[in-house]
């Protein structure tokens, strides 16, 4: 165990022992085990901002606030983030948020003191929202007055997330009848074992169809790994002499660069569950390098015809922190 993992782990027990006290081990346990996979939320958005290759920073935020005063007028946001886009850097504070409804709520309360400790340090805040698997990032102006409370909807937060603009997220969508084929020829008559066959073959031909239908067989590993991250029909045909294998990539779907991080790293995993333990992931990132450069293989299976759409989404609204030259049509 490296240093850095070791001091993360020691941090975590530490914390647990100072919450429940030293004197209770079995609560200690599971206390430990709470803080470890606890704030999944937030893990997991830390490490898509790295991935995704605009962050050049994000770390959480230490929310024991001292004196206890200080709570009856700021909130600690949960990350401070630095995303640097091609003509700025943004410096922002993150509070992360999931839930399955359809909107989410703010206390009046806490709007204001989430503003409050925005003000202090002279930082915008925003809100990461992750709804089912889809995360969004976007201004706390959004949030509007609703009853006592404030409150933002799904579409509201979706059309203006700041997602592709600050943390260089895309959508793509591959071409009609995009896939890969593979035709093994038989070279020896199989074992029977009932209703099993067992052949021996060989690797006759592999190739990736583009959407004009042509053969590719000079493609690297990481644009298959894009075919990888996409819902893909199956089919084998067998014969007298062959055995025939396609997999085609379903017709009009949308991905999201964001969502491809969970299926490439589930890929990597050979446990049956594929539970990802993002907290490892802040402090041991080399189970990410091989995946990396998500955006430069993005391009080379456009210009290969592999992939044919890649969206920037910008914001339907900008919030006002966000400067004229990174905006869409802006000066530059």
């Amino acid at each position: 165990m490296d240093e850095i993992t070791l001091m993360d782990r020691s941090r975590v027990l530490h914390e647990a022992l100072e919450q429940c006290g030293w004197e209770n081990p079995e609560e200690v346990i599971q206390r430990v085990k709470r803080l470890d996979l606890g704030l999944p939320a937030e893990d997991e958005f830390a490490v898509i901002c790295s991935w995704l290759g605009k962050c050049s920073l994000v770390h959480k935020l230490d929310q024991q606030q001292v004196p206890r005063s200080s709570r009856d007028f700021y909130q600690v946001p949960d990350l401070l983030a630095v995303f640097n886009t091609d003509n700025n850097q943004y410096k922002v504070l993150i509070e992360v948020k999931t839930k399955q409804d359809k909107y989410l709520t703010l206390r009046a309360k806490d709007r204001d003191k989430l503003l409050e400790y925005g003000e202090l340090l002279g930082l915008p805040v925003l809100f990461a929202w992750k709804y089912h698997s889809v995360w969004m990032l976007f201004d706390i102006s959004h949030f509007k007055r609703f009853n006592k409370n404030y409150r933002v909807d799904f579409f509201t937060a979706l059309s203006n997330s700041l997602m592709s603009l600050l943390a260089g997220d895309v959508s793509y969508q591959l071409g009609d009848g995009v896939g890969l084929k593979i035709r093994f020829k038989k070279e020896e008559v199989p074992q029977v074992d009932g209703d099993a066959e067992t052949w021996k073959t060989r690797l006759e031909d592999i190739h990736l169809l583009d959407y004009l239908g042509a053969k590719n067989t000079d493609f690297s590993p990481r644009i298959l790994s894009i075919l990888n991250t996409c819902e893909l029909e199956e089919e084998t045909i067998i014969d007298d002499v062959a055995i025939q294998q396609s997999f085609v990539a379903r017709s009009g779907v949308g991905y999201m660069a964001h969502s491809a991080i969970k299926a490439l790293l589930e890929l990597k995993e050979s446990n049956a569950e594929k539970n990802i333990h993002w907290r490892s992931l802040l402090v041991d990132e080399s189970p990410l390098e091989s995946i990396s450069n998500f955006q430069e293989a993005l391009n080379d299976a456009l210009h290969q015809k592999i992939v044919k759409y890649i969206i920037l989404q910008h914001p339907k609204e900008y919030p006002v922190f966000i400067k004229d030259d990174d905006k869409a049509g802006g000066e530059r």
